[in-house]
């Protein structure tokens, strides 16, 4: 797992992130990457860790985002604006057509995933533990006041059981993670998903959820040397039925 952010600094350092949503001193030195033409007009954007290969992403069919990880990491980001009240329910499809190895999720650099999906949250003091509190000030410098806070982190890998829910080994009491199909699950298949984000963020952190600022996918194999290949589309916000 590696962080990523919403819009980057320039060269010369005169504009700040306006949203991070994992904690940037993790992994110093971040890059933003450039992304195909058909997936920058749909607004998502590449992090890259300029000390690992990135992912190789592209449009696939029906508008499906494809991603190949070969011993390399990167993120695909946009931010979004949706109403948690209105519409907390998060859909999506996706599948693993080559997987990574079944890594430990809860274990620093040892958490490889063919396929995780992220929302990621506005930070609010109020809510914030000691150690979110703490890492703020070094968040607020590289990203500004209105960096997001909280990330929950939806995953196709890792060793355990379905619906298992992991606290993040980089972020801690601000992020979780949620299996929803361990690595040994089928491939060359597509599964649809729905995950109540309220509910989860509920259960996750205790507290009622502001509105998502941002949603990321990620695919990570440097950590085992491997390659993965996967497919996600259809994100999408939506009521709850009934």
């Amino acid at each position: 797992m590696r962080v990523f952010l919403g819009e980057c600094r320039d060269e010369a350092g005169a504009g700040l992130c306006p949203a991070l949503l994992l904690l940037l001193t993790l992994v110093p030195g971040m890059a933003q990457a450039v992304v195909g033409p058909e997936l920058q007009a749909e607004g998502w954007r590449e992090l890259s860790n300029p000390n690992k290969a990135e992912n190789a992403w592209r449009t696939g069919p029906e508008g499906a985002i494809e991603v190949v990880s070969k011993n390399s990491v990167s993120t695909l980001y946009k931010p979004v604006s949706a109403n948690i009240r209105d519409r907390p329910i998060l859909t999506w499809r996706w599948r693993v057509d080559e997987p990574a190895p079944a890594t430990d999720l809860s274990l620093k650099g040892q958490d490889d995933c063919s396929l995780a999906v992220y929302v990621g949250f506005p930070y609010e003091a109020g809510q914030a533990s000691f150690f979110e509190r703490l890492k703020r000030p070094l968040v607020e410098s590289w990203a500004g006041e209105n960096a997001p806070g909280r990330v929950l982190r939806y995953v196709f890998c890792g060793r355990h059981q379905r619906g298992e829910v992991v606290e993040s080994p980089y972020l801690g009491s601000a992020g979780f993670i949620r299996v929803l199909r361990p690595a040994a699950s089928p491939t060359n298949e597509w599964f649809t998903e729905q995950v109540d984000v309220a509910a989860d963020y509920r259960q996750a952190f205790g507290e009622e959820p502001l509105d998502p600022a941002q949603i990321a996918i990620q695919a990570d194999t440097d950590n085992t040397q491997s390659t993965s290949r996967a497919s996600v589309a259809d994100l999408t916000f939506a009521p709850r039925s009934g």
